[in-house]
């Protein structure tokens, strides 16, 4: 699997938009994918074990502020990520988000990945929302070099969490347009970044999240001293490459981005952009989880036999392409959404409204998809596969986070059936997954479809958001799944995976899984000595 570069499921995403990836688009992401499934992951695996990043105090009031010492490998590899233009693209008109996006699909180590969606999102909200005397200066920093100098998005505090309205940062108005901000961010990944987007709440605003407003701040102030000030990194399970510390806010120069009259909404739309991230990220992780499988499956032989060639096992490796499949063409419709409403502002239309659900379903169900995958895919490999000497211990416990970052699922299925109960987004996802029961050759795609459509609509009160939120995610994903099946390049595989999703989807049953689907869902032939 990993030869397939970049994954298939990537190529027909970008056909069933009708956005076809140029040869020159195809180039690209297989030398990117490579990189990534080399030399990123090696060097990326070196610093998890024996080179993480470390914090060096300087003295302030000498103009050295707090550093974030990287070993050479991980600065270089950094440096070559961030040159491909990942992290600034859409800004620059370098590439469009959707390419963006699929580079971001090629890049399975969450923590490395981390470090490029806060330095998107901070140049895209700059972008976006600063005023043009602010873009005309800082702008042109943020991006140059393909953004090595990094951004950061730094909202949480230690008493709030997820609960961006309880954030005690404040921020007083100063001269010529300067704000200076007050106050502890509790959780600051990238946290040796140059510039940073943070969240406080304007000296007299309304109190709760209304009151919150996002500033632009650069790690220095306009007198060369340091903007801000690291207390200490955190001792986290995984992520490590993307170092997380916690700052404090002293007086530091910061720019409003946005207006009074649009309030907290620049804040919303960093949360949209960090969960499409998060979303394909998860994908990128359940990629390669079933990569990583397949490959130790082909070889490793037990019982006379290949792994690969035993049912049970066989259908492990099945489930992991299905939900590669699912995860990707699920992460990759979030990130033709969220293409297509970067730009609009408020009021806004129905497509923004439609991407923001999309956000909330995609990053709940494919954060929670990346997690089983990763953790079956260390089953495969058995007790190796629980050693740290291998890539998949490491993939699992990066793989933990991605439920928690950019809130929890109860975050996001209230966010989501929010959205249902205000604007309906979710009643063009019921037409096409209509569309697709019927163009189905398949009972058991169709039955699917039908079963979770009738079941979702009793899914109306606060204590059944979850469950509303992961059907609608379920029906997502077979509606794409079957989409593809009917395309003319290798339904087969698609039909095999969509069918199988259903099986693995659905209750305990005495309905057996057919072998062929087992077949058809994962080529297992053993390569050749």
């Amino acid at each position: 699997m990993v030869q397939d570069l970049p994954p298939r499921v990537v190529r027909d995403a970008f056909r069933s938009a009708r956005r076809p990836l140029d040869d020159d688009e195809l180039d690209r992401l297989q030398g990117f994918g490579e990189f990534t499934r080399t030399e990123l992951e090696r060097v990326a695996y070196e610093v998890d074990r024996w080179a993480r990043p470390q914090l060096r105090q300087g003295e302030p009031s000498a103009g050295k502020g707090s550093e974030i010492v990287l070993a050479p490998d991980h600065a270089r590899v950094l440096d070559r990520l961030f040159a491909s233009g990942i992290a600034i693209g859409p800004v620059t008109g370098q590439h469009d988000w959707p390419y963006t996006f699929a580079l971001m699909h090629e890049v399975a180590d969450v923590g490395c990945l981390c470090s490029v969606t806060v330095t998107l999102a901070t140049a895209f909200c700059l972008d976006k929302w600063g005023s043009a005397p602010l873009k005309e200066r800082y702008l042109p920093r943020v991006v140059e070099n393909g953004g090595r100098g990094q951004g950061a998005t730094w909202a949480t505090e230690e008493q709030g969490g997820s609960d961006l309205g309880s954030n005690r940062t404040l921020a007083r108005p100063g001269p010529a347009g300067r704000w200076t901000l007050s106050g502890e961010k509790f959780f600051c990944s990238n946290v040796g970044a140059s510039f940073a987007v943070i969240t406080a709440r304007p000296d007299g605003a309304a109190e709760g999240i209304r009151g919150i407003r996002l500033f632009f701040a650069p790690a220095w102030r306009s007198d060369g001293r340091p903007n801000w000030r690291i207390r200490r990194l955190k001792d986290k399970l995984g992520t490590i490459p993307v170092p997380t510390g916690e700052v404090i806010l002293e007086e530091t120069e910061a720019y409003e981005l946005g207006t009074p009259e649009v309030g907290v909404i620049p804040v919303m739309e960093m949360l949209n952009l960090s969960r499409v991230a998060n979303a394909v990220g998860s994908a990128a992780v359940v990629q390669r989880a079933a990569e990583l499988a397949v490959d130790y499956a082909r070889v490793r032989r037990a019982f006379g036999k290949p792994l690969a060639a035993h049912p049970l096992l066989a259908l492990d490796l099945a489930t992991l392409a299905t939900e590669a499949d699912a995860a990707s063409l699920h992460a990759l419709d979030g990130a033709f959404q969220f293409g297509r409403a970067a730009r609009d502002s408020p009021p806004y239309h129905a497509g923004t409204h439609l991407m923001r659900f999309t956000t909330h379903v995609a990053k709940l169900v494919i954060a929670e998809q990346a997690v089983r995958s990763a953790t079956l895919a260390m089953e495969v490999l058995g007790g190796v596969g629980y050693l740290e000497e291998r890539p998949v211990a490491k993939l699992v416990r990066d793989a933990l986070v991605t439920p928690i970052w950019e809130g929890g699922a109860n975050i996001q299925s209230l966010d989501g059936r929010e959205v249902v109960r205000r604007h309906h987004p979710e009643r063009r996802w019921r037409a096409e997954a209509e569309k697709a029961g019927t163009r189905a050759t398949s009972e058991t795609i169709r039955r699917f479809l039908a079963t979770r459509l009738d079941a979702v609509e009793a899914l109306g009160e606060e204590v059944d958001a979850k469950s509303m939120i992961r059907s609608w995610g379920e029906i997502r994903q077979m509606t794409l799944l079957a989409d593809r099946a009917r395309g003319v390049r290798a339904p087969d595989a698609y039909r095999a995976r969509a069918e199988l999703f259903a099986h693995l989807r659905s209750a305990p049953s005495s309905v057996a899984i057919p072998a062929a689907l087992v077949e058809g869902a994962v080529d297992t032939t053993v390569p050749a000595p």
